[in-house]
């Protein structure tokens, strides 16, 4: 059976060989990296693939979403910490105010959590926020949510001290459960408000948006709807908040020595704010430090689209160009219009999980979602509590990493985004969305063919779909009714072995047990109004080795890196990056770690080799080195329509002097100037060109021989400012 995760795409072969000797390069690199040092099989120590051990893979998790302060709150001294006018709302009616929800009420339902299945809490940006209320239009908001940023270096005094937070930690994960950080990294508060976008370093003031004489922010004022190119999304304001400059390097070092201070309070993974308005280059070296810290933990980003939308080809790449999973808007929002609006049936979800199942190299990294902070509460837009538990069952049984919104389990209302972030007023354990999500969880635990199969649909119409995820001998069949419609289910087939299945939920959603024959056939048995069924089978005795995820899944030589899976044995084998072997960490049936050798920069193929037989691969993106930006520029470079500007040059981030591989065209808001920042190896020797290239990847070189330009070993260098050579 073919792996079940990540695709090994096709390379595309180098079309300038003039230009580069690959020997040369090879050893080149070689010669610049650290082979890591190999370890012999009694010093390997046993890997857990348990509970918070694992920080860089997700696919057995069930994350959590928490606003912080709408969940619980701990400590009422904290309620309104400057006394301000306008902050807090005791009654938790005024959606503006701070209600008061904070750490120390957290970390007291962490049991409540995991008696739900949930194995990761997402919390709001943890880090201190404007403190005085922001007017607009005579009305008060204050920054109760966290994305308002004022210093990323100490804790909100909302949520509680450093003590509180690691105390937090500590008791989740005691609780088998890991903690998530949202971090907003795009931009600081308000312009308009009395600290007029300011960015401060653990209580000092670094700089304000006006005056602003170390370029720490963009000034081009905020985003118009009109303005949607790649330029306008980058370089222009969000709602009046100050727009950090990223390609200024103490901005950019600014903002990984703060993600260090959060990551040494022993934070499990990082929720990228607002990706989509940061360029490829900063949100590349970002993961890259993050990759290739001592833990590395699983970190995924808000690429913000609509369905259908102009940016979905840039949006579904993103991984694979940045090493940052994303939150899957295009499944997601297909999901809440199929069972919340019916503007979509099932047929079109169908089509939307084939499609992208096929568009994704990582579709089971993909992080999926129902509810949100930015959207109608799905409660609110569908009332039928049927249809509701047959969203989740979906929701949690679809390929990629689950996330629940605080309180949809207990069926919170909330008409649009703001709205939606109500007090949570409620931990009954016995809704029967608590009982759905927490069976369902467990199930994504135990069963590998949610966390790493592949999904063939097996019936459908508009209102039922019957389909089977499958990872090698594990299965698990559901079968959901959106309707009030009772549907006789005929002619279905399974890969379940011969046998009769209870349904796994209990009939917790009215499913009931089926019959399988020697072939795979079902016996017909009628799915009426709502009906969830899930039936399963587990292979007790996996031949393996099977790799089901690794990660991170991209980095450099020398990184750590998690592989998951089953059959690896507790006799230590080999994990190869291509052809070269891997220094390995530890080994244990299900989870390996090991070291990135150094190996020729780009796309390689992880695998397992046992004294049985080698895995699946596994696509695995090695960069050339740590990872700097710089800015290029060119002038003067005329095109025609559907012709745009790309640098292309000697390394694999530059494409490796293939003029179809670089994905980001270069930008040109000073028309025919243009320029773009790149993720570039530390200190390397770059080679490049420009070139012109339209939509069907005919390309023009420009003239002359190459151009050079050292990277620096940190921050952010600019080019000259070339002129293009017709």
């Amino acid at each position: 059976m073919s792996q079940p995760g990540a695709k090994t795409l096709g390379r595309t072969r180098i079309t300038r060989l003039a230009f580069v000797s690959a020997i040369a390069l090879l050893g080149t690199w070689l010669s610049a990296v650290s082979t890591p040092t190999t370890q012999s099989a009694s010093a390997v120590s046993v890997c857990s693939a348990t509970g918070v051990n694992n920080t860089s893979n997700y696919e057995t998790d069930t994350i959590y979403q928490v606003l912080t302060d709408r969940f619980a709150d701990g400590n009422t001294a904290n309620n309104n910490p400057y006394g301000k006018a306008n902050s807090f709302d005791a009654t938790h009616t005024d959606i503006n105010r701070y209600f008061g929800g904070d750490w120390a009420g957290l970390s007291q339902k962490m049991p409540y959590l995991a008696g739900m299945g949930i194995s990761a809490v997402w919390i709001s940006p943890p880090y201190n926020s404007l403190d005085d209320a922001y007017l607009e239009n005579s009305n008060y908001y204050n920054a109760y949510h966290g994305y308002w940023a004022k210093d990323y270096f100490v804790p909100d005094e909302h949520w509680g001290s450093w003590g509180d937070f690691d105390a937090l930690v500590a008791n989740a994960h005691a609780n088998g459960i890991k903690v998530v950080i949202d971090f907003a990294p795009n931009h600081t508060n308000h312009t308009d408000n009395v600290e007029n976008g300011a960015l401060y370093r653990a209580g000092t003031l670094v700089g304000r948006y006006n005056n602003d004489t170390l370029g720490l922010f963009h000034h081009l004022g905020n985003r118009a709807g009109d303005q949607t190119s790649t330029y306008d999304y980058q370089f222009r304001a969000l709602a009046n908040l100050a727009d950090l400059s990223t390609e200024n390097s103490l901005v950019q070092q600014h903002l990984l020595d703060a993600i260090d201070v959060w990551l040494s309070h022993g934070i499990d993974g990082i929720r990228n704010d607002a990706t989509l308005h940061q360029s490829d280059a900063f949100r590349t070296v970002l993961a890259d430090h993050v990759n290739a810290g001592s833990r590395p933990v699983e970190h995924f980003g808000e690429f913000f689209i609509g369905s259908p939308d102009p940016k979905y080809d840039e949006y579904r790449t993103s991984p694979e160009r940045t090493g940052i999973d994303i939150l899957d808007f295009e499944l997601s929002n297909s999901a809440r219009e199929t069972f919340g609006s019916f503007s979509q049936n099932m047929l079109d979800l169908k089509a939307v999980v084939e499609r992208t199942n096929t568009d994704y190299t990582y579709e089971n990294n993909a992080i999926t979602w129902l509810d949100s902070h930015d959207k109608s509460r799905l409660a609110s837009i569908q009332a039928n509590r049927g249809i509701f538990h047959a969203a989740l069952a979906f929701h949690l049984t679809t390929r990629g990493t689950p996330v629940v919104y605080y309180g949809t389990e207990q069926y919170l209302p909330g008409a649009n985004g703001d709205a939606g972030r109500v007090w949570m007023n409620s931990f009954d354990t016995t809704t029967t969305a608590y009982k759905l999500i927490g069976a369902l969880a467990d199930l994504r635990k135990a069963n590998p063919a949610l966390a790493y199969g592949t999904t063939t649909f097996r019936w459908a119409n508009a209102d039922v779909l019957v389909y089977e995820r499958t990872f090698y001998d594990h299965t698990v069949l559901v079968a959901i009714n959106r309707s009030g419609t009772t549907y006789p289910i005929t002619g279905l087939q399974t890969v379940l072995p011969q046998g009769v299945y209870s349904d796994y939920l209990g009939g917790l959603s009215s499913g009931n047990a089926i019959t399988v024959g020697a072939t795979g056939a079902v016996t017909p048995f009628d799915l009426g109004p709502s009906e969830v069924g899930v039936w399963e089978f587990r292979d007790t005795s996996p031949a393996g080795p099977h790799i089901g995820a690794v990660g991170p899944t991209q980095g450099r030589a020398g990184n750590l890196v998690t592989v998951d899976g089953e059959g690896f044995g507790s006799t230590q084998g080999t994990v190869r990056f291509g052809t070269t072997a891997a220094a390995v960490q530890c080994w244990s049936p299900d989870q390996i770690k090991v070291v990135v050798p150094a190996v020729v920069p780009g796309d390689v193929d992880v695998t397992v080799t046992t004294s049985a037989s080698t895995s699946n691969g596994y696509r695995y993106t090695v960069v050339t080195g740590e990872q700097v930006q710089v800015v290029f520029h060119v002038n003067g470079a005329t095109t025609v329509p559907g012709e745009n500007v790309y640098v292309v040059g000697n390394v694999q981030e530059l494409g490796g002097w293939d003029p179809a591989k670089p994905f980001e065209a270069m930008l040109n808001p000073a028309y025919p100037d243009w320029f773009l920042p790149v993720s570039v190896p530390a200190g390397q020797a770059l080679k490049f060109m420009f070139v012109k290239r339209d939509g069907a990847r005919k390309v023009i070189w420009e003239s002359g021989v190459n151009r050079t330009f050292t990277a620096p070993t940190s921050g952010v260098a600019d080019t000259p400012a070339y002129t293009w050579r017709p």
